[in-house]
């Protein structure tokens, strides 16, 4: 499904072309870790999408629900040791940020559900 399209590929390209942002930060850390935020992120994603797509079969959700994990995991992936940094705010902005670009694109992908 979301995992497998365009507007995946997309977003994880975005990820990638601004690693940077994680790469030998010196900027303050916020105290929370990295991992953290990206899996309350994907929690979020996945509870806003579900909350706002009522007509979704249970299997449906379930099958969502499995592609959020697979998410962090690319996301992790993509990270590898900066996954269990503290972040910068920088960092945590940017991830907020990136996660509405995936919820916009999961939400492209509704008619195909």
């Amino acid at each position: 499904m979301l995992l497998k399209s365009d507007a995946y590929d997309a977003c994880i390209g975005y990820f990638a072309d601004n690693l940077s942002i994680f790469e030998g930060s010196t900027r303050p850390a916020t105290g929370e870790v990295i991992a953290d935020i990206v899996l309350d992120e994907v929690s979020q994603l996945l509870m806003s999408f579900c909350e706002q797509q009522p007509q979704l079969s249970n299997e449906t959700r379930l099958m969502i629900v499995a592609e959020g994990d697979k998410l962090a995991e690319d996301i992790e992936q993509i990270l590898g040791k900066c996954w269990e940094y503290k972040a910068s705010q920088a960092q945590v902005e940017f991830i907020k940020e990136y996660f509405l670009l995936v919820k916009n694109s999961l939400d492209s992908q509704v008619p195909y559900l």
